[in-house]
């Protein structure tokens, strides 16, 4: 009996400590739209063939808020092999034909983290994915989630936008071990 309690208080109390997290991923890009086709370049991108292909990403940082991680927020874009633009602050969604609307802000306890961030994804003037985060629309209780490092947080959302983009790991040294 006393075990239940206690993981019923244990359950209750975790629950609260939720944040808000929200994900709309992007449909991945189809090579035989004739839009699509035009933005992918002929070899892959940058770092090779895979994930986005070298996809022009245009990039516009909501001044207001600040560019709290804003770093951290391209380098994770460019590890899935998008090509990132930054644009200006006032820039229309129809400056290039994807583009990702940016804000972060952070909060500081005891560190610096990552207090809430809204990415919203249009692709040619259509929103195709939106992520949220706040860290502060818990439930009350106990809140860790100020111990999160911003820039694995913000890998995170991106990962759930644009979901299976990563690079494909090293190939394993299939090369037996020298003997002794």
């Amino acid at each position: 009996m006393n075990h239940a309690l206690l993981a019923a208080c244990v359950g209750l109390l975790l629950t609260g400590c939720s944040t808000y997290q929200a994900v709309t991923p992007v449909d991945r890009l189809d090579p035989t739209d004739p839009v699509v086709a035009f933005q992918l370049p002929a070899g892959g991108g940058p770092l090779g063939n895979y994930g986005a292909h070298g996809t022009l990403l245009c990039v516009v940082v909501n001044p207001v808020s600040g560019n709290d991680f804003v770093e951290d927020f391209l380098s994770s874009l460019r590890r899935r092999n998008f090509d990132v633009k930054v644009l200006q602050a006032q820039t229309s969604i129809a400056a290039c034909p994807m583009v990702a609307l940016y804000t972060a802000r952070s909060a500081w306890y005891w560190n610096t983290y990552l207090n809430n961030a809204d990415i919203t994804v249009f692709l040619n003037g259509d929103r195709v994915g939106k992520a949220i985060y706040n860290a502060n629309r818990s439930a009350g209780g106990l809140n860790l989630s100020n111990f999160v490092q911003p820039s694995s947080k913000l890998d995170e959302l991106v990962e759930q936008l644009f979901p299976g983009m990563l690079p494909p790991p090293p190939p394993a040294d299939t090369a037996p071990a020298p003997a002794a």
